[in-house]
């Protein structure tokens, strides 16, 4: 099992639900708002806490916890949905998963996220 997290522009957002949705095996999505700034906003000047809320570009983090048969499936469609060519695109994190429980069935592991 694999925990994708992914970080993108909230204007991709809708295409990269529905490119998800339409494939059967997509196990579902967790979609959080966040702010931050990569190494092209990372050249160091001096800021008032003010001006440092305004260099924080938004973004959306998508969690994504999947079987080890579809995490390529999952990475590949964000990659394609999300991609600009642009810097700021975001970034896709792929971490292994110990364990996953549904809480309502009691099932565990990948029964867990299908």
């Amino acid at each position: 099992m694999k925990l994708i997290v992914a970080i993108v522009r909230p204007f991709k957002l809708p295409a990269l639900v529905d490119a998800m949705a339409a494939e059967p095996a997509f196990p579902g999505i967790t979609v959080l708002p966040c702010r931050g700034f990569g190494r092209e906003k990372a050249a160091p000047h001096v800021h008032t806490a003010d001006e440092d809320l305004h260099d924080f570009s938004p973004g959306v983090v998508l969690l994504v916890a999947a079987p080890d048969d579809v995490a390529h499936l999952v990475e590949e469609t964000i990659t394609r949905c999300a991609h600009t060519g642009r810097a700021g695109d975001g970034k896709i994190f792929i971490l292994p998963m110990e364990d996953a429980l549904r809480i309502a069935s009691g099932e565990r592991l990948d029964e867990a996220l299908r």
